[in-house]
């Protein structure tokens, strides 16, 4: 009968453990995307806000359903690693790489990304470097501002 305290405080401890780690890196992020110039496309830079809730990032820019919507999302690893998904929808011709160089098309690729408590970068996964571009993501923390004691 005295080992299902044991047990019991063992599992509440382990559990607590899991929770803290997965934490590790929640909080709300400064995004930046850079995606080069490539061929007869433009290169362009967006900043964003993404969050991060047990592990979990998800960051949207633009109008879900519009022309230079962006989306990424996944689970980051305790050691910091990750491999997001960005999923959007082409905008201006100018700035469009596909093939068919059409505003409205949907597309999607994979971020090879690697976070710290306070920072991360990822890079677009290009495949062969035929169909992609270069992108890059960088990934800053906000610091949570300090609440100043009552008098």
């Amino acid at each position: 009968m005295r080992k299902t305290p044991i047990i019991l405080i063992s599992f509440l401890l382990l559990a607590a453990g899991g929770q803290t780690a997965g934490r590790r890196f929640d909080g709300t992020w400064n995004t930046t995307v850079v995606c080069d110039a490539k061929n007869n496309a433009s290169g362009y830079t967006w900043h964003f806000v993404s969050t991060i809730t047990g592990n979990v990032l998800h960051g949207e820019r633009g109008t879900a359903g519009q022309p230079t919507y962006l989306s990424i999302d996944g689970k980051i690893s305790d050691d910091g690693k990750a491999k997001l998904t960005a999923a959007g929808i082409t905008g201006s011709k100018e700035y469009t790489h596909a093939p068919t160089k059409v505003e409205g098309e949907n597309y999607s690729y994979e971020v090879k990304s690697q976070f710290t408590d306070t920072e991360g970068k990822g890079e677009r996964s290009t495949g062969l470097g035929i169909a992609g571009r270069p992108c890059h993501y960088v990934f800053t923390k906000q610091v949570a501002a300090a609440t100043a004691p009552k008098p």
